[in-house]
């Protein structure tokens, strides 16, 4: 491309700032579309990171309580075992022989399942008092 020098500028000298604002103002016109675009693209991405967060912190929610309730569980669970593995050892040393002691393991081998945490604890200590008198 040549520039070619002419006499006559191409704005006059009187509305200057009448010429450099509509040059502005051209511009301003070519780049709003671009601007727009970029700025609806980049708002969208917005809206889907934060929608994508709100789920994955639903999830993360579930799973905690998922895993807040087989915490639970578990524990009782080891509460079972442990009371299941003294009853075994009581059994196992002869000392089940007593009619009483063999109709109460009975009932309580029965109703395991359905037992609350804390007649859990109670039946356990009982066994263990029961292991220390046998074993003493």
């Amino acid at each position: 491309m040549k520039i070619i020098e002419t006499k006559y500028p191409d704005i006059d000298k009187d509305n200057i700032e009448q010429a450099t604002s509509a040059l502005g103002n051209r511009i301003i016109e070519n780049i709003s579309p671009i601007l727009d675009e970029y700025y609806q693209g980049k708002s969208g991405q917005l809206k889907d990171l934060v929608l994508e967060f709100q789920q994955l912190s639903k999830k993360v929610l579930t799973k905690k309580e998922l895993m807040e309730n087989l915490m639970v569980k578990m524990g009782r669970m080891k509460k079972v075992k442990k009371l299941l593995d003294k009853a075994s050892r009581l059994i196992s040393s002869g000392f089940a022989h007593d009619s009483s002691f063999r109709n109460e393991m009975i009932v309580l081998l029965k109703v395991i399942d359905n037992l609350p945490n804390d007649k859990l604890d109670y039946h356990l200590n009982e066994i263990t008092k029961m292991i220390n008198r046998r074993f003493k």
